[in-house]
């Protein structure tokens, strides 16, 4: 797409890096004097923080940390603080422009350039390394998040600050200019076996691709000088952004989730976003359908002020930052996206416990908001089914939060930050969480090797799913829904789909047909139906499993109620004849889970009296009226 439309005629379609001025520069006072005094008083009241700043020690102990034990917080920690503070400090410098900040600058830039390397532990595992050596090297570089963070952070900085850096020392410029080429754009281009490019046969990348494709046209575009290299570059980015958009689910459904939807849906937005702007507007592909598509599903998966629906590992808490929503929306003419954009917080005040995206920040310091919203004025879209995907969503009413929420998921254990989930839903009530997709905790060692599905927040039995026979789904794309039928009314949606295939056979399932919908109307509900048959009839123990973090309160046979907010229940109406429930805290929670859903949740477990070889049961979720 890319490539073949512009990948030979980049010389006279780029501007030269002379020319291209994409964000003011800090020599340019009008500009910088001229933005919004909120914006200005955050940025220096920030950076004035760190004005005796000591730069942390990057210790070895913390890097060999991810080899004995699988902890990478600490040095992950050291790392994100270190690029946060520095990238503080350069756009407060660029605000103020009288050189109160620039020795600190100046230390951090050199203290990141002496890092012996911009590669963590775990992303050393990307390529062919020695797997036995624990510490790093000088010289073994590769193309990965950090270094492609870190080159960004470095090459927008000497692009801002240029004149003033040059004033100390031309060396500063130079020294990013050497560790970026050193780094990043010569292993870039040497490089066409790195597994995000998308060039190896059966390998599908995520948010990898526009996230480092991202740093590597930054790089090419603002501090190449060589016109045949940064060519080269350039083209080699829109070939790999090809096998990106190719490769993407054709519904635009982000299935690593929304807020990881940042780095890959924004992440290829911002990509074509540069290359927009370095071509005045004649790189285009905003009008693609995949394009839109990708934009469109954030809003589509919204579910009400900062929940969306989070499969996966993703949080359920997401903040894609509205100002980049903002602009997508406006690039792909997506009255909705915009919406969703301004009823969206802005990239807001930095952390410095997470990647600093110093592109974003000054996109939006630039940024004239048209208009004004808040969280209401979110599209609140009634339905959206994603077919390739296989997940569909549905409110009660289009435009309002207000009644019940239904997402549900088909698919299979071989997505993009998978968990074994074929076939669970999600339900909401007034834009409260109800019963949930738990999310993930902290990355560890574990988190991505060979023992991922060890984690209990993985595993099927803590997801809203049957347990049969103590069987678990089993991860692989061979564990996939099969014969999905989406159905869609004025009166209802549902889906429906045959998920025996995600069960390894021990589990001796031969059919589970489950059907999740919502009906809407005056006796509104969410209904959840399992058909079941075990193969040869023969009898098994069955357990469904429902996660929430409302306390559960029994309130007689058949049926448990749910305060989802103060003064406000939800009931669930269960088989009593057939199934005994039981409520068990969840309480080893570690952070990540609690950041989303408080100190504490529970799982409903719902167990058949006896072994059964074959029924039907059904769920049903509804408001309390009294």
């Amino acid at each position: 797409m890319l490539y073949e439309r512009y990948g030979m005629r980049l010389k006279q379609l780029l501007l030269a890096p002379d020319l291209w001025v994409p964000i003011p520069r800090s020599a340019d006072r009008e500009r910088w004097e001229g933005i919004v005094p909120e914006s200005r008083e955050m940025w220096i009241s920030l950076a004035e923080r760190y004005t005796d700043y000591a730069w942390p020690a990057i210790k070895m102990e913390d890097y060999m940390a991810y080899w004995k034990v699988g902890e990478i917080s600490k040095l992950n920690l050291a790392l994100f603080e270190r690029r946060s503070v520095l990238g503080i400090l350069s756009i407060a410098e660029a605000i103020e422009g009288k050189g109160r900040f620039l020795d600190q600058v100046v230390n951090g830039i050199f203290a990141i350039c002496e890092e012996t390397t911009w590669v963590t532990p775990g992303h050393r595992n990307h390529w062919d390394v020695d797997k036995e050596e624990r510490l790093p090297s000088a010289t073994e570089h590769g193309v990965e998040l950090f270094t492609a963070e870190t080159s960004a952070l470095l090459v927008w900085i000497r692009y801002l600050l240029q004149d003033r850096l040059d004033g100390i020392s031309r060396r500063i410029g130079e020294r990013i200019v050497a560790e970026v080429r050193n780094r990043l754009l010569t292993p870039y281009l040497e490089h066409d076996d790195y597994w995000w490019m998308g060039y190896r046969e059966g390998v599908r990348v995520n948010n990898w691709n526009p996230w480092c494709n991202g740093a590597v046209l930054t790089g090419f575009l603002l501090l190449e000088d060589d016109p045949e290299v940064r060519r080269i570059g350039i083209a080699k980015a829109m070939s790999s952004l090809d096998a990106f958009i190719r490769t993407y689910p054709a519904d635009g459904c982000c299935d690593e989730g929304p807020s990881y939807w940042s780095p890959s849906g924004g992440g290829l937005y911002e990509c074509l976003e540069l290359l927009h702007l370095a071509s005045e507007g004649r790189i285009d592909i905003f009008d693609e359908r995949i394009v839109r598509d990708i934009g469109a599903y954030l809003y589509k998966v919204h579910i009400h002020g900062p929940y969306f629906v989070s499969f996966a590992d993703c949080d359920a808490k997401a903040n894609p930052g509205g100002d980049v929503v903002i602009r997508y929306g406006r690039s792909t003419n997506d009255e909705a996206m915009e919406k969703m954009g301004l009823s969206l917080p802005s990239g807001g005040q930095p952390s410095t416990t997470i990647w600093f995206g110093i592109y974003g920040y000054l996109r939006n310091i630039f940024q004239e908001k048209k208009g004004t919203a808040n969280r209401n004025d979110a599209p609140y879209v009634r339905d959206a089914w994603f077919p390739h995907t296989q997940v569909m969503t549905a409110r009660e009413r289009d435009g309002s939060e207000v009644g019940l929420y239904l997402a549900v998921k088909g698919g299979n254990n071989e997505e993009s930050h998978n968990h074994n989930d074929v076939g669970s839903f999600i339900a909401f009530a007034d834009g409260y969480p109800l019963f949930v997709d738990l999310g993930t905790e902290e990355y560890s060692a574990k988190t991505f090797g060979e023992q991922r599905y060890e984690l209990w927040y993985l595993q099927s039995q803590y997801h809203n799913l049957p347990t049969v026979g103590g069987v678990l789904q089993r991860n692989g794309g061979a564990y996939r829904a099969t014969n999905v039928i989406y159905g869609l009314t004025d009166d209802m949606a549902e889906l429906s789909m045959e998920i025996a295939e995600a069960y390894p056979t021990e589990a001796g399932i031969d059919s589970w047909r489950r059907t999740a919908r919502l009906i809407r109307g005056n006796d509104a509900a969410i209904e959840v139906v399992d058909a079941f048959a075990m193969r040869d009839s023969a009898a098994n123990a069955v357990f469904h499993s429902l996660v929430t973090p409302c306390r559960p309160e029994m309130i007689g046979p058949g049926r448990i109620q749910f305060e989802y907010a103060e003064g406000r229940k939800a009931i669930l109406i269960y088989d009593a004849e057939h199934l005994e429930a039981r409520s068990e805290p969840i309480e080893h929670m570690e952070s990540r889970l609690k950041r989303n859903w408080g100190d504490r949740m529970y799982r409903i477990v719902l167990e058949e009296k006896t072994e059964v070889a074959r029924g039907e049961r059904k769920l049903s979720i509804r408001l309390a009226t009294d």
